[in-house]
């Protein structure tokens, strides 16, 4: 995992009243939220260049990154186009005939049409994800993007839509190898430091960045990203990105409703994720997004000058898109204006958001228990339980609340006692940062002791629940993060 470092350059702040939005739309928004339960972590509302409405669900705060999934890949498209601006490789490119050591002696001849413009728009010609047996198929040297040569299209390249990681990995394998370095290190002087980002960090595939997910950066960063597509690539006086390069970016680049899908595939015209693809964003039925597993979004509405942004821990991703509409364009099309004493009501709201913590009946509770993990299927990157190698776990008093060791993995971690206590996980090696977790626990009125310890730069949270009565504690995640090699491997490389 490598970092970027620049100095900070925070966007401009206003009321919401001042650029048009209605207070009591966000108002409406946030009671949405709450009545549909999902789980937010961050929201940022821009209209006209201006944050008129933020908040952070504590334990986030505004200050830490945060694991964006495959929002990742617009970055990645940002490398890919300066590349193409600064005449590195050009999207009519076969992509084979960059990477000749990877390519298998039997190649499928359809990889000789294969361009980057394909592996930018997620048409390669497969029907479907590549990442596992891309994965199965890595020639002796171990490397992804080899073994994704390995795996024959089934179609010819640029005829169908299929998400497809490898794809994206490659195009970032392709700006590293034509420019020396990796992506953080190209993007930093031309994207990042102009920007005022300072805390970006990428997870790794095979020592390159993922280019697919692993990106950590915080909420203000992906508005600013936002905000430069929507002013087509331009920030202040500078031009970043190219205007040609952001229409093409931002508009359908591959059909992906039901006849440009591979088969078994069901036609939604309701939903966000047929509504076509451009390099690397999705089209919706209103304007378009950069898009992350779990409700991670950078949505933008062109036609009212704005951005969105989320970051979350959740599945339902379309009713959360649809949340969002439903109360925001409203609130930036109705012409009505909140009241100040509502707007002012706003900000104190936005500025005291917080997820529950445990219940705590006050009842004392220690002990030690054998570890129970529900396992899950193992894909390429999850091994099927929360903690590989858990075998207990001991409960013991402290003074704001419990000390929790995990046998067999050689972790102690702090929770509060209905409130919440930050400590960290391990490093992977020396080379890498402890995990930082933001924990608190409960005991319940039925005598259980139940923990939530929040992986705090990532979506996810792990649950304990400790029954004295049988001497188990059942670990699981709440929603599986997308490796699984446990906490450890969230781990990033040290600056």
């Amino acid at each position: 995992m490598t970092s970027s470092t620049s100095a900070d350059r925070p966007l401009p702040r206003s009321s919401s009243s001042e650029q048009g939005v209605d207070a009591a739309g966000i108002h409406a928004l946030l009671d949405g939220i709450d009545a549909s339960g999902i789980e937010v972590h961050s929201l940022m509302v821009l209209r006209h260049g201006h944050v008129v409405a933020e908040g952070w669900w504590a334990p986030y705060t505004a200050d830490r990154k945060h694991l964006v999934y495959s929002l990742s890949k617009t970055f990645t498209s940002a490398a890919a186009g300066i590349a193409v601006g600064e005449g590195l490789f050009g999207l009519d490119d076969v992509m084979t005939d960059h990477f000749p050591e990877l390519v298998p002696a039997d190649v499928d001849g359809k990889y000789a049409r294969y361009l980057v413009r394909h592996a930018l728009s997620m048409s390669s010609g497969h029907e479907a994800e590549t990442l596992d047996r891309a994965a199965a198929a890595m020639p002796g040297s171990g490397d992804l993007l080899g073994g994704f040569f390995a795996v024959p299209p089934e179609q010819e390249p640029g005829s169908i839509f299929a998400y497809n990681q490898p794809t994206i990995y490659g195009v970032g394998r392709l700006v590293g190898k034509t420019s020396g370095g990796g992506l953080l290190d190209y993007l930093q002087p031309r994207l990042f430091e102009p920007l005022g980002i300072d805390e970006a960090q990428w997870m790794e595939v095979d020592g390159f960045e993922q280019g697919f997910s692993g990106l950590h950066v915080r909420t203000e960063t992906l508005a600013k990203t936002g905000q430069l597509v929507l002013d087509g690539g331009r920030w202040g006086r500078q031009q970043i990105l190219s205007p040609d390069w952001v229409g093409t970016a931002t508009s359908i680049q591959t059909p992906n409703d039901i006849t440009h899908l591979g088969p078994g595939a069901v036609g939604d015209p309701e939903s966000d994720w047929q509504q076509g693809y451009g390099f690397q964003y999705w089209m919706c039925r209103h304007g378009f997004r950069g898009d992350g597993a779990y409700g991670q979004f950078v949505i933008v509405w062109p036609e009212e000058d704005a951005v969105i942004v989320t970051t979350a821990e959740t599945t339902e991703m379309q009713q959360l898109l649809n949340i969002l509409t439903e109360h925001l364009l409203p609130a930036m099309t109705s012409g009505t204006m909140a009241e100040a004493a509502i707007e002012a009501a706003l900000v104190q709201r936005l500025s005291l958001l917080a997820l529950p913590a445990p219940g705590d009946s006050g009842a004392d509770f220690s002990g030690e228990f054998t570890a129970l993990q529900e396992g899950l299927p193992p894909t390429i990157f999850f091994g099927g339980v929360a903690i590989p190698g858990l075998t207990t776990v001991r409960i013991t008093d402290s003074q704001d609340g419990w000390t929790l060791d995990l046998g067999g993995v050689e972790v102690s971690l702090q929770l509060g006692r209905g409130g919440w206590i930050e400590s960290a996980w391990p490093a992977a090696d020396d080379g890498h940062d402890p995990v930082p977790f933001v924990s608190a626990a409960g005991v319940g009125d039925d005598g259980h002791w139940r923990a939530q310890l929040r992986m705090i730069q990532t979506p996810h949270r792990i649950e304990i629940d400790a029954d004295p009565a049988t001497g188990t504690a059942a670990v699981s995640w709440k929603l599986p993060p997308l490796r699984g090699d446990g906490p450890a491997g969230h781990s990033l490389r040290r600056r």
